[in-house]
């Protein structure tokens, strides 16, 4: 069809749903009264019309390219207040203005609106996700696109994805691609991009919470490389902050790898216990596992209660273990502070004094005046 004359074009926009020149000023405003929109549109029009004269060639492209016509919209056929959109998506998406007025259309869940939409948000996928406003965007467009069209922008993703975890805003973003992935398929398209980078996520202020959204939404055996990588390397991510809260998230998602975990815990224990953020990690392990399940941990430091009792960190470990230890082994760890002649040191101890009030508590009746009598010697 040939191109309508300019003088009617106005009259098309006046009868569409799309802003008026003052609000379009506002969501595009580098363009001027939608001319930049129009002229895409016209030059998609004239090369639609050159097209129709290689309808036999058309007719020999191959099955491989079948995805790529799929996702080539037809700009001639679409209303005007869908053309008004195109090319104008990622420049609309960097103002607050302009991408919340895209989120409302993605709202509809239908339409040419939609399509051209999460079209275009396809093509600049990576960077939208790291824009102030932009990946308030992505985070619609994921919920609204076709699994088709999620698997795509996996794939666009999928070179970028340690920055775009550890930006501030594209964690954001990410996070919530997570959330809706529920096909094996697609967790496996993500999980496979990020399984090189899982040590150095976990330790970035903003990468940890995408390790930690990952191992809450998905399960094994998508995430048994997780573990295994966390457990090779468990020393190293339990004495920093952010690696340790990866750390706890594995072991309060272990259901088929708490073994491959305590054993990694039982050969650092004395080091954990006795770290700043390794302490928690043990700490963490008692509270999920119970003390039954703990028990290797418990007998390795069976033996240093009095030394530990009176450290920094390692005291807070003592007075989880009274509360957590099996019946006998607390008895037992209550014992040896009794028999220990450096009672004085613990109660005159910043720390000590704490873990004494604790098997207070815990102790039975004859340890209990054991200990007093012990105190007050």
């Amino acid at each position: 069809p040939p191109v309508p004359p300019p003088e009617t074009r106005p009259k098309e926009r006046e009868n569409s749903s799309f802003p008026k020149e003052g609000l379009t000023k506002e969501l595009y405003p580098n363009t001027s009264s939608g001319a930049g929109a129009t002229g895409a549109a016209g030059a998609t029009r004239n090369g639609h019309q050159g097209n129709h004269g290689n309808h036999g060639n058309h007719a020999r492209v191959s099955s491989g390219d079948s995805e790529a016509k799929e996702r080539k919209l037809d700009v001639s056929s679409l209303p005007a207040e869908a053309q008004e959109l195109v090319g104008q998506v990622n420049q609309m998406s960097k103002t607050q203005a302009g991408s919340k007025f895209l989120q409302r259309q993605l709202l509809k869940g239908s339409g040419a609106a939609v399509e051209v939409i999460l079209a275009e948000v396809e093509d600049e996928i990576a960077a939208m996700m790291c824009d102030s406003y932009g990946n308030y965007l992505c985070s619609a467009a994921f919920r609204a696109c076709s699994q088709r069209q999620r698997q795509r922008m996996l794939a666009k993703l999928a070179p970028q994805i340690g920055q775009i975890a550890c930006d501030k805003r594209g964690t954001h973003a990410l996070q919530a691609l997570i959330g809706f992935l529920q096909l094996e398929e697609e967790q496996l398209q993500l999980m496979t991009a990020i399984k090189s980078q899982v040590i150095h996520l976990s330790k970035d202020p903003n990468g940890t919470h995408v390790v930690q959204k990952l191992l809450s939404s998905f399960s094994a055996p998508i995430t048994d490389c997780v573990f295994m990588v966390m457990a090779d390397r468990l020393l190293e991510v339990a004495h920093h902050p952010y690696g340790l809260c990866v750390l706890k998230k594995c072991i309060s998602e272990a259901k088929n790898h708490q073994e491959l975990l305590l054993k990694q815990l039982v050969r650092h224990t004395m080091d954990l216990v006795q770290s700043p953020y390794g302490n928690f990690a043990i700490q963490h392990a008692l509270e999920e596992w119970g003390g039954q399940r703990c028990l290797p941990i418990l007998q390795k430091m069976e033996g240093r209660m009095m030394q530990l009792s009176i450290q920094k960190y390692s005291s807070n470990v003592v007075e989880k273990l009274f509360s957590s230890a099996p019946e006998d082994m607390r008895q037992r760890f209550i014992g040896e502070l009794v028999a220990s002649e450096k009672m004085s040191m613990l109660v005159n101890s910043n720390y000590g004094h704490y873990v004494a009030k604790r098997a207070l508590q815990m102790a039975t009746p004859e340890q209990s005046e054991a200990l007093i009598k012990s105190i007050r010697a």
